[in-house]
C-alpha cells in the first residue's frame, strides 16, 4: 500500500523542519530528502510505505507540523488538461473557445481551484550540429561534413496557470509565456502588455474577482493581493503536488473554498 504524508493546516513548514523529518523515515539517504523535501507543497511525500509514512508523521509532529497520512489511491487524480486559447469573462460565466471556435461557458461557481505561478521546468532543446568526419585511409582520405540533429535537457522558468472545476471534472491549463498565450491575453484588453508575468497576473486577479468562493495556490494568492508573480515553485512536480494537496484539502472538510489559501497571510 502506497502512502501519501499531506499537511493539515496552511502554514507551510520550514526546509529544516522537513529536513529533519526526512532524517527519521528509515531507508532515506540524505540525498533522498534534499530531492523530496525541494519538491513538497502540501503534499509532503508519497510512495512511502505505511512505517516511512508514520516515520515522517511522528517526525514532523515533533516540530509542530500537523499531518495525516493517507492511502494515495484516495488523492484526486487530476484529469488530462484541456487548452485554454481564448476566451470572454461574462458576468454569467467565462466563455471558453476551444480549436473549432465553439464556445463553452464556465459557470464562475463552477470554479474550484485557480492555480498559478513560475515553475522549473525541463525543456528539450534541438540543434543541428556540423562535425567532420574522415573517409577512407592514407592518400584516398577526405573530409567530409555531417550535420547531426541533437537534442538536450535545458532547464527554464515558466509561467503557469490551472483552472480546475468542481469535482476535478475538467482542467484547463495554459503557460503564459507561450505565443498561443498572446492570443489567450486578449481578453485584458487595454490592459495587456508585452510581460506574460504582468499578464498572468491580471487575468488571476480577474478570475478571482468574478469567483471568489475559488481556492488560489500559494502564487495565485500573490498575484490576487499584491499583484505579486515573484512567488516561484522550484519544480512542475511541486506545483501539481500544491494543486492535489488543495483538493483534498477541500474534500476532507478541512478548507472551505473561500477561506483557504486565499485567505492566508502565508
Amino acid at each position: 500500500m502506497n502512502c501519501a504524508v499531506l499537511q493539515t493546516d496552511l502554514e507551510p513548514p520550514s526546509a529544516e523542519q522537513l529536513q529533519n523529518a526526512f532524517r527519521q523515515v528509515p531507508e532515506l539517504t540524505a540525498m533522498d530528502a534534499a530531492v523530496l523535501g525541494k519538491d513538497a507543497f502540501g503534499l509532503l511525500a508519497k510512495g512511502f510505505d505505511l512505517a516511512q509514512a508514520a516515520a515522517m508523521q511522528s517526525a514532523l509532529a515533533a516540530q509542530g507540523v500537523a499531518t495525516e497520512v493517507v492511502e494515495e489511491a484516495a488523492l484526486t487524480e487530476l484529469p488530462p488538461p484541456k487548452p485554454l486559447t481564448k476566451v470572454e469573462f461574462t458576468p454569467e460565466a467565462l466563455q471558453i473557445a476551444d480549436f473549432m471556435g465553439r464556445i463553452v461557458p464556465l459557470e464562475w461557481h463552477d470554479i474550484l481551484v485557480i492555480a498559478a505561478g513560475r515553475a522549473r521546468l525541463v525543456d528539450f532543446k534541438q540543434s543541428f550540429e556540423k562535425k567532420f568526419v574522415t573517409q577512407g585511409a592514407g592518400r584516398h582520405s577526405n573530409l567530409r561534413v555531417v550535420t547531426h540533429l541533437e537534442t538536450k535537457e535545458v532547464q527554464n522558468d515558466h509561467w503557469l496557470l490551472e483552472i480546475i472545476t468542481g469535482g476535478a471534472a475538467q482542467r484547463y491549463r495554459a503557460m503564459a509565456d507561450q505565443p498561443e498565450a498572446t492570443l489567450l491575453f486578449q481578453c485584458l484588453g487595454e490592459r495587456r502588455g508585452r510581460d506574460p508575468a504582468g499578464n498572468l497576473t491580471l487575468f488571476v486577479q480577474d478570475l478571482a474577482k468574478f469567483a471568489p468562493a475559488a481556492v488560489l495556490n500559494h502564487g495565485a494568492f500573490f498575484m490576487r493581493e499584491n499583484g505579486d508573480p515573484s512567488f516561484s515553485y522550484p519544480s512542475q512536480t511541486a506545483f501539481y503536488r500544491e494543486i492535489t494537496w488543495l483538493l483534498w484539502m477541500i474534500s476532507s472538510g478541512r478548507a472551505q473554498r473561500q477561506r483557504a489559501v486565499n485567505n492566508t497571510n502565508t
